[in-house]
């Protein structure tokens, strides 16, 4: 580990929590992971022959930002956890998902659906996705509002 590097906090701290994980606690957390893949792939997919499950893309409404976020950004853990809620399994276990946008709320921000796939399935998940868009996003098409947009050589 090369402290000469500059790291961002967020980064640092995660090498240090690293750092302190023995390879007991390592190899528990692959088992929980194994177990995890298992119960998933063969009683969910397998047996019941799910091509995919359906979540919302976050755990609630799209949070807006704070005033004077550009060029500095927002740290809010609290509410990273909130809005991340269905992403932690699928990046756990390593299991394909995607999000798609389904519509838009009343103040216009968009609502979206994740989609968990089996092991090695990514095709089937994007032709399920190529299905909803069709279907449901289709009639409700909406541009961004002109302000998301920058030109990054400009910060």
């Amino acid at each position: 580990f090369n402290k000469s590097v500059a790291m961002e906090g967020n980064t640092e701290a995660t090498v240090a929590v690293g750092r302190i994980v023995t390879a007991a606690e390592a190899l528990a957390a692959e088992k929980v992971r194994s177990y995890g893949i298992h119960h998933l792939c063969k009683n969910l997919f397998q047996k019941l022959k799910l091509d995919a499950i359906v979540s919302p893309s976050l755990g609630l409404k799209v949070p807006k930002p704070m005033k004077g976020y550009r060029g500095y950004g927002e740290l809010n853990p609290n509410k990273v956890i909130k809005v991340m809620r269905y992403v932690p399994l699928s990046n756990f276990l390593g299991l394909p998902a995607l999000s798609i946008n389904v519509g838009y709320d009343s103040d216009g921000l968009p609502v979206g659906f994740q989609l968990l796939g089996d092991a090695w399935t990514e095709n089937k998940l994007i032709r399920v996705a190529s299905v909803i868009e069709k279907g449901v996003t289709a009639p409700i098409q909406r541009r961004p509002p002109a302000d998301n947009f920058f030109d990054a050589m400009d910060f």
